[in-house]
């Protein structure tokens, strides 16, 4: 009866050997067989609802601006864009006329030097929106050079009725608070430097600018 055993052994082994190749592979150990779950598709951003407002944060207080894309909405894109990617942050008012107007947004105001100061832009231009709007007190417009589709970055608040400006500067806003904030600055003291009449001698910083729908 033992040597029977001892001859069936080797028989006994092969067939265990081959009865364990035979078992189907377990789902963790699959490896490249694995059909992955569909991925989620991202979801688009949800378009904002209400109408855009930006506040310039600056030293003298906030003004409040509503943007009108409805009267120019290429302006008003890119505004929001550059406000959004912190392009604003401390420029300055570098241009100031009493009772008329202020002027800020440059990048180049925040270096030392003054004489470069209403020459900076963003590196993207707008072709004009020019439209029917007037130019009064709070009407914002975008101030450009001498070719009419050269707007960039920088924008001035009107602080009196200037009929000249209609029809010849792009308007993409209006301040709804705030005015008596710009109005101080626009009576900052000015250089009396050659070339710098219009530069006010404090430096006067728009720390940010916030957008907000409502």
């Amino acid at each position: 009866m033992r040597g029977n055993f001892t001859r069936l052994a080797p028989w006994l082994l092969l067939l265990s050997l081959f009865g364990c190749a035979s078992e189907p592979a377990s789902q963790e150990s699959a490896g490249a067989g694995d059909v992955p779950a569909e991925e989620a598709a991202p979801e688009e951003p949800a378009e904002p609802e209400g109408d855009p407002y930006a506040t310039l944060h600056t030293k003298e207080g906030e003004i409040e601006i509503r943007l009108r894309p409805d009267l120019a909405p290429e302006h008003v894109a890119n505004f929001i864009r550059l406000a959004n990617q912190g392009f604003y942050y401390n420029t300055t008012f570098h241009r100031v006329i009493a009772g008329t107007l202020i002027q800020g947004g440059d990048p180049n105001s925040k270096d030392n030097d003054p004489y470069n100061d209403g020459k900076g832009n963003s590196g993207t231009f707008l072709k004009a929106e020019f439209s029917k709007e007037p130019f009064q007190r709070g009407t914002v417009g975008m101030a450009r050079g001498r070719d009419k589709d050269s707007a960039s970055c920088q924008f001035f608040i009107a602080l009196k009725r200037i009929a000249g400006w209609d029809g010849d500067y792009t308007v993409f806003g209006e301040v709804t608070e705030g005015i008596e904030v710009a109005e101080k600055i626009s009576n900052s003291p000015r250089s009396k430097t050659p070339r710098l009449e219009e530069r006010p001698t404090a430096t006067l910083w728009i720390r940010k600018v916030d957008i907000e729908y409502r």
